[in-house]
C-alpha cells in the first residue's frame, strides 16, 4: 500500500484506532463463508465466468479446494456450531420441536437461534475476533448482524451498534451506491421472475422477498464488506463472515439458476475487494479462507405439488382415522384452522366475482378459476408468512418443515417414541402408513430396538453401527447415499435428543427433491448436492489428506489454528 493510500486510510479510520489489536506475530485468518453454495455449483459458476477471483486465488495463486461433507441436518446452524465450536449435537434441523419445554425451536427467529446458543458449552473459535452476518457468534468480542450471542446485548448491538452507524458515516459513497443498486435490484427481481414465469420455469414468490432481496443483496453485503476492511486494517486475528445472498437466490430461483449464479459475481467483486486490504494495508499476515456450510439440491414444492403442506396432510390422516371414517379435514392450507387470515385473497376474487353482472358469464367464470388457483398455492397468509411448522393441538402432534427434512413429534408422551412405540398405538401406526405411501415422501426414519429403521416403498433396512443391513426389497437410502459417512451421518441425525418421533426425508429422484418448505432449491436432508459444500484454503493450507465428513472437522483442521 502506497503512503498516500496508507495517510487516506489512516485518516478515515481514525476514530476506529482504539479497537486495534497487539501485533503478536501471529497469523489471523479472514473466513468467508457463501451460504448454501455446493462445490458442484462454485464449479460451475467458476466456468461461466461470473467468480473471476476465486478462479483466479486458485489458478495464480495457489490456493486448494476440494469438496467435503457437511453432516446432517445440511443446515447453517448445524453447520455454524459445528465450525466454530467443535459441538453441534441437539441441532436436528432448522426448526425442531422441544419435547421437554414444549417449545418450537426455529432458527428464522432470534429465540431459536438463542435457544441453540445457551446450549453449546464449548469455547468459540472466533474470540478476540469479529462475527459478521453469522447466526452464532463463536465468542466473537465484535458483532454485526450477528443473530445469537453467549452474552446478553440489545438488537441493536447484534446489529452492530455505533460503530457500524459511524462506519456509514464515513462512507457516503457506498452509501449513495446502495441506494442506487437497491432500486436496480427491485427491478432484477421483477424481470427474472417474469422471465421465468414466461419460459416456464419453476420459481416461488414469497410476498416480502423482494424486501428481503434489497436488505440482503445490497445493503448487507455492502456493510459487511466494509466492516471486514475495516478489521483487517485494524489487525483482528479472526475474522468471519457470511454472504448469505446466494442462499436467499438459489432457493427462489435454483442453485443453478441463471439469477443464483450470477449473484456470485458481486460477492466475488467484494472477496476481491478484502484480498486487496489482506495483501496492501494488513498489519499482520492472514490466511484467507473461503468455504460453505452445506450445498443445495434443486426442489420441488410439496404444497405446490400435492396442494397441501405437510402439516395439512398429516392432519388430514389423523382426522380420518385408522377406519378412514373420521371427521372431516379440509386440506387446503390456506383454510386450514391455524391460517385464518389466509384466505382472504381468495375470498376478495370471490367477492368481485360474485358482483359482477350476470350476463358477464366469462368473466366469472375467469374470477373463479383465478380464486381456486389462488387458494390452492397461496393464500395471503402463506404469501407473507408460508406454513413453517404446524401445531396440531387435537391429535396432539406438532410437524416441523426444514426445506427437505421434516420433523414430527407425537406431543402425548414427553419422551421420544421408538418404531415399536408408533406402531403399538393404531393412530400413530396409521399415520406412520400413510406417509410410507405418500409420494411426496421418499424416506421415513425412526428409532427402533435394532437401531435405526430405515422405510420407503422400495424396501425396510436398519442402520446397525455404521451398516446398512436390508430387510425387505431394496436399500432405501440408496438415493440418497450408501457412503459410510452418509449412513453415520444419518444415524446421528435420528439419535439425537430432540430428534423427530419420525423423520423424513423428501422424495428424491436423483435430480429433484421435493421441499416441505416452497422451495425451488433445498436443503436440510442427504440427497444430491445439499450436504457437498467446498473449502478453499491458501497454499500452505492442503486439506487434501483430512478427513472432512462434518462440520466439526472444519473446526478441528482450520478454526483450531487461530484460536
Amino acid at each position: 500500500m502506497g503512503p498516500v493510500l496508507r495517510w487516506f486510510y489512516d485518516l478515515k479510520y481514525r476514530a476506529f484506532r482504539p479497537e486495534s489489536r497487539v501485533r503478536d506475530g501471529r497469523r489471523g485468518i479472514v473466513a468467508l463463508q457463501i451460504d448454501a453454495l455446493s462445490y458442484a455449483d462454485l464449479r460451475r459458476a467458476i466456468a461461466l465466468g461470473y467468480c473471476p477471483t476465486i478462479a483466479r486465488l486458485l489458478r495464480e495463486e495457489g490456493f486448494h479446494i476440494r469438496r467435503w461433507f457437511s453432516g446432517l441436518p445440511s443446515a447453517t446452524p448445524y453447520c455454524q456450531a459445528g465450525i466454530f465450536h467443535g459441538e453441534n449435537a441437539g441441532i436436528p434441523a432448522f426448526r425442531f420441536f422441544d419435547k421437554e419445554t414444549r417449545r418450537v425451536i426455529t432458527c428464522n427467529a432470534p429465540h431459536g437461534v438463542q435457544y441453540i446458543r445457551d446450549r453449546i458449552h464449548a469455547p468459540g473459535a472466533l474470540a478476540n475476533g469479529s462475527s459478521y452476518v453469522n447466526l452464532l457468534d463463536g465468542d466473537a468480542r465484535t458483532v454485526a448482524f450477528t443473530v445469537a450471542t453467549r452474552e446478553k446485548m440489545s438488537v441493536y448491538r447484534r446489529l452492530g451498534g455505533t460503530r457500524m452507524l459511524l462506519l456509514i458515516a464515513i462512507h457516503p459513497v457506498r452509501v449513495l451506491r446502495m441506494a442506487f443498486q437497491s432500486v436496480v435490484e427491485w427491478l432484477r427481481e421483477e424481470w427474472e421472475r417474469a422471465a421465468a414465469q414466461f419460459a416456464s420455469r419453476a420459481t416461488h414468490a414469497e410476498g416480502i422477498f423482494p424486501f428481503v432481496r434489497i436488505l440482503s443483496n445490497v445493503i448487507v453485503r455492502e456493510l459487511q464488506t466494509m466492516a471486514i476492511v475495516l478489521d483487517v486494517w485494524l489487525g483482528v486475528p479472526v475474522i468471519y463472515s457470511t454472504y448469505m445472498q446466494y442462499d436467499e437466490l438459489a432457493h427462489h430461483f435454483g442453485p443453478s439458476s441463471t439469477g443464483a449464479l450470477s449473484d456470485l459475481r458481486r460477492t466475488d467483486a467484494r472477496i476481491a475487494e478484502i484480498w486487496r486490504m489482506i495483501q496492501d494495508g494488513a498489519p499482520r499476515h492472514y490466511d484467507l479462507v473461503l468455504l460453505s456450510d452445506h450445498g443445495m439440491t434443486p426442489a420441488r414444492s410439496y404444497r405446490v405439488l400435492y396442494k397441501e403442506s405437510l402439516g395439512a396432510t398429516v392432519t388430514r390422516i389423523m382426522a380420518r382415522g385408522p377406519d378412514g371414517e373420521g371427521e372431516h379435514a379440509d386440506v387446503l392450507s390456506s383454510s386450514s384452522e391455524d391460517s385464518e387470515y389466509s384466505d382472504v385473497g381468495p375470498g376478495i376474487v370471490e367477492t368481485v366475482a360474485l358482483v359482477s353482472r350476470h350476463r358477464h358469464y366469462r368473466w366469472r367464470r375467469g374470477l373463479r378459476a383465478l380464486r381456486d388457483w389462488i387458494r390452492s398455492r397461496y393464500g395471503l397468509r402463506e404469501i407473507v408468512f408460508p406454513e413453517k411448522y404446524r401445531i396440531d393441538a387435537r391429535h396432539e402432534v406438532v410437524v416441523t418443515y426444514s426445506s427437505c427434512l421434516a420433523l414430527i413429534y407425537f406431543d402425548d408422551v414427553t419422551e421420544q417414541l421408538g418404531l415399536e412405540d408408533v406402531l403399538r398405538v393404531p393412530r400413530r401406526a396409521h399415520l406412520y402408513r400413510a406417509l410410507l405411501e405418500h409420494p411426496g415422501i421418499g424416506l421415513v426414519i425412526t428409532r427402533s430396538d435394532a437401531g435405526v429403521h430405515l422405510e420407503s416403498p422400495r424396501g425396510r433396512a436398519v442402520i446397525e453401527g455404521e451398516r446398512v443391513r436390508v430387510l425387505e426389497g431394496d436399500d432405501p437410502l440408496a438415493p440418497y447415499g450408501t457412503e459410510s459417512y452418509v449412513v453415520r451421518a444419518v444415524r446421528d441425525l435420528v439419535m439425537q435428543p430432540n430428534s423427530g418421533d419420525l423423520v423424513l426425508f423428501g422424495a428424491y429422484d436423483g435430480y429433484d427433491i421435493v421441499s416441505f418448505d416452497d422451495q425451488v432449491g433445498a436443503h436440510g436432508s442427504a440427497g444430491g448436492d445439499q450436504v457437498y459444500p467446498f473449502i478453499i484454503t491458501p497454499p500452505d493450507m492442503d486439506l487434501s489428506a483430512e478427513r472432512l465428513e462434518d462440520a466439526k472437522d472444519v473446526h478441528r483442521v482450520v478454526m483450531s489454528r487461530y484460536a
